[in-house]
């Protein structure tokens, strides 16, 4: 299978899943294993994911073997930490996640992942193993979306069903999904009012919105946003949609991420 890694290690990432707080949880330490493949082309990705090999893969990727994978999963739970599914995106690799998901569950520990969202079907399956919490990406508005993510408009709003689908498809199952959309120099309020009317209409009382500020990736020319007027627009979605939790994460420290 293809991987990133971090730092030259595979599963060398740990990240906390800040939006657990919202609902009285524990913030829970992240062991990042992420795919080298992806679905989508976002022109923005920090992955790399827009730049791919012959074979599909990104470019950084490297062959991991499951003997390679085993041993970081099984090292991963008896820290204590959660296993995190990323990528690139974990659908690329549909019979590897499932089998990490198993193993997880066999070891009793606890593992998330972070999907773009475009296959509930993959998404029902992860549940099915004891899947503890989600990232699921909506992107953009539907008329946006082909856009966001390197692609044409048909299957871009295709793609933003099928990210809604799978919010649905999660949330119904207990999982703690947090919708995560990127905020840019031309995001506006009737924007993200839309995505807020949507993400409300498909979630549950687990579902969380995070808001993630763009900054600037070489070979994209998107402009990044002021982080005071997306303050201002958060508080404006929250006086429409007032029982929605919404988070914006500037950076990855604590004091980077605001609840709201």
């Amino acid at each position: 299978m293809k991987m990133l890694t971090h730092g030259g290690v595979i599963g060398g990432e740990i990240r906390p899943i800040y939006f657990l707080k919202a609902f009285g949880l524990p913030v829970l330490q992240a062991r990042i294993m992420s795919f080298g493949a992806c679905n989508f082309a976002c022109p923005y990705c920090k992955r790399d994911g827009q730049f791919r090999n012959s074979d599909g893969s990104i470019i950084t990727s490297i062959t991991a073997s499951w003997t390679d994978v085993e041993s970081v999963v099984r090292d991963t739970v008896a820290k204590g930490q959660t296993v995190r599914l990323s990528g690139g995106d974990p659908v690329m690799f549909p019979s590897e996640s499932e089998r990490i998901g198993r193993l997880v569950k066999e070891l009793g520990g606890t593992f998330s992942m972070a999907h773009n969202g475009s296959s509930p079907r993959f998404a029902l399956k992860m549940a099915d193993l004891g899947l503890h919490s989600a990232a699921i990406d909506l992107k953009s508005t539907r008329r946006g979306y082909g856009e966001a993510i390197g692609n044409s408009c048909k299957r871009g709003r295709m793609s933003y069903d099928r990210s809604l689908e799978t919010q649905h498809t999660l949330a119904e199952r207990g999982v703690y999904v947090d919708v995560r959309t990127p905020i840019f120099g031309h995001t506006s309020l009737d924007d993200m009012l839309e995505l807020a009317s949507d993400i409300v209409k498909a979630g549950g009382e687990r579902t969380f919105w995070t808001w993630r500020l763009y900054k600037p990736v070489q070979g994209c020319n998107w402009s990044a946003p002021d982080q005071t007027a997306v303050t201002w627009m958060i508080n404006q979605v929250k006086a429409e949609f007032p029982f929605l939790h919404i988070g914006l994460r500037a950076k990855w420290e604590p004091e980077g991420f605001l609840y709201f």
